[in-house]
């Protein structure tokens, strides 16, 4: 008997509004640096707009991806080597449009907007350590899927991030990328 009071508030209680999200991801730069893991964390909140479909998304991820050569620069001694690794911490914003159960706990998603993007460039070359600081607003566009496991989904997504830089190191160059792809767990309360 107490079960069944219990089953019943629950079918009564309304769907869970708020989300939270640890990511873990490959993310593949647009620029010549190579690919890194990425590390992030979602809260968001389900509104009732567009028959609940629609959500609103802050995220913060971290990202370092790096590269290294020779320099080939005539004027530079020969077998002169460099490093540059760009840490970059992203502050996003997103409107998501959720399928939900478009197929029986299976949820496709879409959405984007801007972000909020600190870049950090440490170069090594020439025996010195140069350090380079931005921040700038970019964009981003996101898909994926989520299935429903317990009281929320595991999920995989893509993403593709627009961001500008123009430091002395790199030029004006866009190190947003691509997160090839991201997996994680959205908790649902």
């Amino acid at each position: 008997m107490l079960l069944a009071l219990l089953l019943l508030a629950f079918a009564d209680s309304p769907a869970p509004r708020l989300m939270a999200a640890p990511k873990l991801g490959l993310f593949e730069p647009t620029s010549r640096l190579s690919g890194a893991l990425m590390l992030g964390a979602e809260f968001g909140y389900l509104t009732p707009a567009l028959d609940d479909r629609l959500a609103v998304v802050l995220e913060v991820d971290w990202v370092r991806p790096r590269t290294d050569g020779t320099i080939t620069d005539p004027r530079a001694p020969a077998g002169q080597t460099y490093s540059l690794a760009n840490g970059e911490v992203g502050i996003l914003l997103s409107a998501v449009y959720r399928a939900e159960n478009f197929i029986p706990r299976l949820t496709p998603y879409a959405g984007g907007g801007p972000g909020l993007y600190f870049h950090r460039a440490a170069v090594s070359a020439f025996g010195n350590q140069y350090l380079e600081t931005e921040t700038h607003v970019g964009l981003q566009l996101l898909g994926g899927a989520e299935y429903a496991i317990g009281p929320g989904g595991g999920f995989a997504e893509v993403r593709y991030q627009f961001a500008r830089v123009d430091f002395v190191s790199t030029g004006n160059a866009n190190v947003g990328g691509f997160l090839a792809l991201g997996l994680g767990y959205r908790f649902k309360f």
